[in-house]
């Protein structure tokens, strides 16, 4: 049996890692050669700066990550080479919050106050009149963390992805909203490299992204549906009535994960748009087309 290669992939714990795990588990990842070593990250700013450093040649994370690790340092060699899905995105509430005005003078649990998806909550929100300055933002880190601080009512308020929706709202949660009440048009997460490493070992970021699609194309088909069940149990701790709730958000055809995993171009220009938008950053168009590179999920796509 010939060796794997090695792959150490740094992710949020959240249901959308489906594919991954279907990967591993299946031999789909072996069977392209490749042995991923799956972390997860406490939040966004952590996984940037481990892919910086290099202690992880993959990553998933929101494309705004990447765009604002590239506004800090021109130099900043990360580049978004797929996309998994548009934001599988809700926000839940406290039991106490059953709209969006009660949010006002409360505290709203992120990420971080400058990436990940606070901009789309902030736009949101004004949108539906409650002004950045009509509520505090506290930094939390990722998904289970936050999910946590609002059972542990430490927070009014925050955006959640599956398993952590469903969670919060079997413990009484109010959600307020959820996918295109959010943004219509995003790109969330997305696979991310650092391009000294991808040049070197274009090989392996090849077979990652076809084994991914096809990992990605396993969990759609509804033969192995009970297989994706089992996997959300076993590694996400969801029973079965849960995890039809669940798996039934990321395999929506319309919201869902990406079966081709291609990363939504006009999704990264709403992200893009939003980041001037709100917080009047110095993203500019060439410096979102510098973080793009297709050539590699091109030519995993290609046969």
């Amino acid at each position: 049996m010939a060796l794997l290669s090695r792959l150490r992939l740094i992710q949020f714990r959240a249901a959308y890692n489906l594919p991954v795990l279907a990967g591993i588990e299946c031999g789909i990842f072996a069977r392209h050669g490749l042995e991923i070593e799956a972390a997860y990250t406490p939040g966004s700013d952590f996984l940037i700066a481990a892919l910086e450093a290099g202690e992880f040649e993959i990553g998933h994370t929101a494309a705004d990550d990447v765009l604002a690790a590239a506004e800090r340092n021109p130099r900043c060699e990360l580049f978004l080479c797929m996309g998994l899905h548009s934001g599988l995105l809700s926000l839940v509430a406290g039991p106490d919050h059953h709209d969006v005005k009660s949010l006002r003078g409360e505290l709203l649990g992120v990420d971080s106050k400058s990436t990940g998806f606070v901009f789309l909550l902030q736009k949101f929100l004004r949108s539906n009149g409650v002004a950045p300055d009509d509520s505090a933002l506290v930094e939390i880190g990722g998904w289970e963390q936050r999910c946590r601080a609002l059972l542990e009512k430490r927070i009014a308020a925050t955006l959640l992805s599956s398993l952590y929706v469903e969670e919060a709202l079997d413990a009484g949660c109010q959600l307020l909203a959820s996918g295109n009440e959010i943004e219509g048009v995003y790109q969330a997460t997305c696979g991310v490299a650092a391009r000294s490493w991808a040049t070197q070992k274009s090989d392996l970021l090849i077979a990652y992204i076809r084994a991914y699609v096809t990992a990605t194309r396993w969990c759609l088909d509804r033969a192995n549906r009970s297989g994706c069940l089992h996997l959300l149990n076993r590694h996400m701790g969801i029973d079965e009535e849960r995890g039809e709730k669940t798996l039934a958000t990321l395999l929506d055809p319309d919201s869902g994960l990406y079966p081709r995993a291609e990363l939504n171009l006009p999704g990264l220009a709403a992200v893009l748009a939003l980041r001037k938008e709100m917080n009047g950053l110095v993203s500019s168009e060439s410096l979102t087309n510098n973080l793009i590179d297709s050539t590699y999920y091109q030519s995993a796509m290609s046969n």
